[in-house]
């Protein structure tokens, strides 16, 4: 409890101290990638919601700490604990939307992402996240189709359905492929234009190619 106090501590100077948004972001993403446990993965999920109260009419603000919501829910192991970062991200994306994001792909994305781990916790209801999930996506590729991180989800998706189902391995694989052609293009100097993912889709990639 006193390191994460600490950890706040500091977490809130730095917000406080940061010039701009991006500053901010990058700061806090390197932060919670380089974590070297939970706590430090806390303090740096909170940073986000500093960030974005701070900047609250920067969309990317409010994009980033749903991102990171997101991503922590996803590799949350507690249901109750899964279930309410997955909230959480939602309100965030949806603060997002409503500071001049309704229009960008990679809210969708997120939003994709989060219903197809729905799945997983509400079995029973699986057609509703199912469709909740296409929906994002369909509506992601029409904004634009050259986001990877749509292929990415949909890899995602397949690889963890059963292949009697159409998931599996081989099937899952055309979309790491696609996925993989579409990050090529992109670079990570605009934290306005997110850039997440090409470490995780060559991973799968590697996944699926294995025998």
């Amino acid at each position: 409890m006193k390191k994460l106090i600490t950890l706040l501590f500091i977490t809130s100077t730095l917000v406080a101290k940061s010039q701009t948004v991006e500053e901010a972001i990058k700061t806090t993403l390197t932060q919670w990638e380089t974590a070297a446990d939970q706590t430090a993965r806390m303090a740096a999920v909170n940073r986000f919601g500093l960030i974005a109260n701070k900047w609250s009419t920067e969309w990317v603000a409010h994009y980033y700490a749903g991102y990171i919501k997101t991503i922590t829910g996803a590799i949350e192991a507690d249901k109750v604990k899964k279930s309410q970062f997955f909230n959480e991200a939602e309100k965030s994306l949806e603060a997002a939307k409503a500071n001049g994001a309704s229009e960008n792909d990679e809210v969708y994305v997120l939003l994709a992402m989060i219903s197809s781990n729905r799945i997983g916790l509400d079995p029973e209801a699986w057609q509703k996240h199912m469709e909740v999930y296409s929906t994002n996506l369909r509506k992601a590729k029409q904004l634009r189709k050259e986001n990877p991180r749509i292929y990415y989800i949909e890899g995602m998706s397949k690889y963890y359905t059963p292949e009697a189902y159409g998931g599996g391995k081989k099937n899952a694989l055309i979309y790491f492929e696609k996925a993989e052609e579409y990050f090529k293009n992109e670079t990570n100097t605009d934290i306005r234009k997110p850039y997440w993912g090409r470490e995780q889709n060559s991973k799968m990639l590697e996944q699926c190619n294995q025998p």
